[in-house]
Formats: C-alpha cells, sequence, structure tokens
C-alpha cells in the first residue's frame, strides 16, 4: 500500500542507471537514494517484477526528436493544462522537475529529445497530418474521447502488437484499459506520463472539520475495512446537515449540505460495483449487460441515493440556474457548506490552496459491503490516454521509446503527483497516500462510454439515474437498447474494415 515511499528510493536508482555516459555505480545510485544503503537494498530486491526495467540498454537513436501532440488548453482551464510532457529547465516545482528528470532519463538512455505540440484542436492537427502522411509526432496525448474517433477512422496503430509495448508493466493502466481493449487489440492506452488521466478520476472529497464535528468516524479505516459504501455515505451525510437559519428549507447557500454530487455522478456510482455495461470478448464480439439485473438493482439504488433527501446537494438541478455551475458548486465545499464532494480529483487543484478547512481523499463507496473491492473510473471527456499514429515510420522505435517514456514517468513523474496531491492542506496524512494507492489501482472503464458520442450511453445514465421524477431505469433501457446496439455494431464494423 506505501507505493509512494517505494518510489521515492527506486526513483533515484533506476535513473542513475539509465545515465549512460554518468559513471555512476549501482552502489553510488543507492547512496542517492537513501543514506542507509542496507534498507535501500532490502526495498529493491522485493520490487515486484511489474516494475522492472527489461528494455534493451544499448539501443540509442542519434538525437532524434520524441514529439508528444497534445493540448494546448487555455489559461482558464487550470486543473487540465498539459505540464507532463516537456519543461525547458529545473524550477524546484515538483511536477516540473519530475519530468524534466524523466525527459532527461530519456536522453541519456536513447539519445532522444522529447518535444511537445500542443495545439488548441489536436484533434484536426493530428487528422491533417495522418491524412497527408506526415511522420510529425510520435504520440498523441488526448482524451478518450477523441481517441476514440481516430480509431474508427483506422488513424492509429494496433498498440498490442508492437515490439516492446508491454501492458503487463505498471507504468500501464492495465484495469483501465480492459474496457477499451478490443479482442486483441489496442489503439490507445493509458499510463503514468498523462497526469489528466489520474486528474479526471472520480473521487469522494470530506471535509474533516464538519466530518469529526458530526461525530463521523475513522474514514480512513472504514475504507482500509473494506466498510466504506453507499449506505454509510449517506448516513454520515444527514449527521452532517445542518439547517443553520432553522427555517426548515435547506438553502444553496445559508445551510450545510451532508453530501455534494457534481455533475454525472451516477456514471462513477454504477461502475463503482466493476460493472461493465458493454463488456468486450476475447473474441472481439460484446456482450450488453445494461439490461441486466444487476445493472437495474444498481441503477434503482443509485436512484434512491440520490433522491434520498434534502441534505443531498444534487449539481443537477440547478443546470441554468448558475454563472457557472463548476466553480460555484466548488465554492460551496470550500466555504465548509458541504460535508463529502463527490467529483474528480482534478477539484484538489482547483480548491487545495485557497480552502481553509482540512479535506481528506476516499474512493467511491461500495454500493454493497460484499463487493470484492473498491472499483473508481474516470472522465472519459478529460482523462487523457496516448496512442501512436498510423504514419510512425519506424514502429520498433515507436514502441521502444513510447515504454521508456512511460517507464520513466512512472518512477519520476507519477510520485511527483502524489508528493503535490498529499501537500495540500488534508492530504498531508500518509493515509491519503494509501486512498491514491487504492483508488488508481481498480478503476473500471467501459467501451461504451469511450464512445460515449456514438452510444450516448452517459447521457442516458444521468437522465434515468439523476434527473428523472421517478424510477424508470428498466422501461427507458427496454426502449434505448436498440440504439445503443447499434450504434456498437457500427463502431465494431468500421474498427475491424481498418
Amino acid at each position: 500500500m506505501k507505493k509512494w515511499i517505494t518510489w521515492l528510493l527506486l526513483s533515484a536508482m533506476i535513473l542513475s542507471l539509465s545515465a549512460c555516459g554518468s559513471g555512476e555505480t549501482v552502489e553510488n545510485a543507492a547512496e542517492t537514494a537513501g543514506t542507509d544503503n542496507t534498507a535501500v537494498e532490502t526495498e529493491t530486491e522485493t520490487i515486484d517484477p511489474a516494475e522492472q526495467d527489461e528494455l534493451p540498454t544499448d539501443i540509442t537513436y542519434d538525437g532524434y526528436t520524441f514529439t508528444v501532440l497534445s493540448h494546448d488548453h487555455p489559461a482558464s482551464a487550470v486543473a487540465w493544462q498539459v505540464v507532463d510532457i516537456y519543461t525547458e529547465e529545473l524550477t524546484g516545482e515538483r511536477i516540473n522537475d519530475a519530468v524534466y528528470e524523466r525527459n532527461l532519463s530519456m536522453e541519456d538512455r536513447f539519445d532522444v529529445k522529447v518535444a511537445q505540440n500542443l495545439q488548441g484542436d489536436p484533434n484536426t492537427t493530428a487528422t491533417q497530418l495522418i491524412n497527408s502522411g506526415d511522420d510529425a509526432f510520435d504520440l498523441l496525448q488526448t482524451n478518450t474521447q477523441i481517441q476514440c474517433g481516430l480509431v474508427v477512422k483506422g488513424y492509429l496503430m494496433d498498440m498490442a502488437k508492437m515490439e516492446y509495448l508491454n501492458f503487463n508493466k505498471a507504468w500501464w493502466d492495465s484495469t483501465a484499459m480492459d474496457g477499451i481493449t478490443i479482442g486483441d487489440k489496442i489503439f490507445y492506452a493509458i499510463g503514468d506520463s498523462m497526469l489528466n488521466g489520474k486528474k479526471a478520476t472520480w473521487v469522494v472529497l470530506f471535509n474533516k472539520m464538519l466530518t469529526e464535528n458530526a461525530g463521523v468516524p475513522d474514514l480512513y479505516d472504514l475504507v482500509k475495512e473494506g466498510g466504506w459504501t453507499l449506505d454509510k455515505l449517506n448516513q454520515y451525510g444527514e449527521q452532517i446537515a445542518q439547517d443553520t437559519d432553522g427555517d426548515g428549507v435547506m438553502t444553496w447557500g445559508t445551510d450545510v449540505f451532508g453530501i455534494g454530487l457534481q455533475h454525472e455522478v451516477v456514471l462513477p456510482l454504477v461502475l463503482g460495483d466493476g460493472t461493465k455495461l458493454v463488456e468486450m470478448n476475447a473474441d472481439g464480439s460484446y456482450t450488453y449487460n445494461l439490461g441486466s439485473d444487476a445493472v437495474v438493482n444498481s441503477m434503482e439504488q443509485i436512484w434512491n441515493f440520490i433522491h434520498a433527501g434534502s441534505h443531498i446537494l444534487n449539481c443537477n438541478d440547478y443546470d441554468g440556474k448558475l454563472k457557472n455551475q463548476w466553480i460555484d458548486f466548488r465554492s460551496l465545499f470550500m466555504s465548509d457548506q458541504i460535508g463529502f464532494f463527490m467529483g474528480h480529483l482534478g477539484t484538489v487543484t482547483l480548491v487545495g490552496g485557497d480552502m481553509n478547512s482540512d479535506f481528506g481523499i476516499l474512493p467511491f463507496p461500495k454500493l454493497d459491503e460484499a463487493q470484492d473491492k473498491y472499483y473508481s473510473t474516470f472522465q472519459f471527456n478529460n482523462a487523457h490516454a496516448i496512442s501512436i499514429p498510423k504514419t510512425a515510420s519506424d514502429l520498433t522505435r515507436s514502441g521502444l521509446l513510447t515504454e521508456g517514456y512511460e517507464m520513466f514517468s512512472h518512477f519520476t513523474v507519477l510520485p511527483a503527483y502524489y508528493e503535490y496531491t498529499l501537500t495540500f492542506r488534508s492530504a498531508r496524512d500518509t493515509a491519503s497516500g494509501e486512498m491514491l494507492d487504492i483508488i488508481f489501482g481498480s478503476r473500471n472503464f467501459d467501451i461504451s462510454l469511450a464512445f460515449q458520442n456514438t452510444t450516448g450511453v452517459q447521457g442516458f445514465l444521468q437522465q434515468t439515474g439523476s434527473n428523472s421524477d421517478s424510477f424508470n431505469y428498466a422501461s427507458k433501457e427496454a426502449s434505448n437498447k436498440s440504439k445503443v446496439i447499434t450504434a456498437m455494431d457500427k463502431i465494431l464494423e468500421a474498427i475491424n474494415q481498418n
């Protein structure tokens, strides 16, 4: 569970070992990692094979520029700025310096320079370059929604067939990728280099002052014991809620709500039990599960939770009534007017520097305590993945450098993100680090959601789970089924023709 501590020991060693020209020995690298060499060696002896560097050490590329095409987000999109590809120099800022170290490792090991090409519309840029046959970039880093559109057009390489790419390694998010692998084909992948893939993950933030004042027990212990469930969240939300002015009505901006539901919260709740709404099979076919008893029962439980009472504040109820529902909604959490905030990890960046009260990070709750483990998912329109364009001229080079890029990110960029996240007021306890391990350890994604633009599944889930005046999921699903099946058939037909 204490993965972030092990990283601190491993990082210095793997970076030193990658520096071909440095002349530094393994013994010196151990000294860099810690003053107690024996202790460090004990840690390294227990490294999971999934974290071992098995890439060749004798292949270099004569100063080749390894270019990553990604988003140039406007300054207002603070949480989603792309800061994980390139930086010119060390500045003392954690993530900046980790990116610099990762890129230096790429240069030392493979004799390549990492470069970025940030575009306001990387989808259009990628499409134009691929159509022209221009081998102008090595990786496309963008959200899964855009990646899916390029998959259908046949613009991306099947990464599963490329040499050196090993998706069983720790630097790849294999649990999330299970849901987007099409038969034995992998057209885009989620790894440790892309921080927006982490920040877009759904989590529950909790106000420590409000939970303590309400007599809520230690939530970290509850998670580790397996007892963090939707019923517990609802119970503690009721304990926290306060009709501050005593007028008998829970009012935005005046009273304290126990639970705040950010837009689209139905999606992470229904996937929170490990469900695949549309499940890909090994032979490339799929199984439609939206009408299964398990999903119907889960949706009913979620609907009952969302409509459980006035202690729950649902962002969807304020559509069109707020100047900026994202900012306005977060402001309530920051001002101690929401106990549990169900949103994404990027929220930590947005509230952590200005919020006076401490807050903690939890995974989304289980729907039932008997559930085997906690599952998290992410916002497909914000979570980044990487792909290799069909225009790649040297597939061996593409595979080796992409694998190396993710491997070095695992030991530099990812631990820096942990440290950055955990240094905001509330998250300075080691238990929050354990929560991040749990959250990132079992991320559940679904191909019908990846291709949301065609299937419309997320909008359907949100409407039937959150906005309806009564629970009518089963009947709505029956009338919507043909739309999803037709969309999935078209998607797979297009992919199989490429």
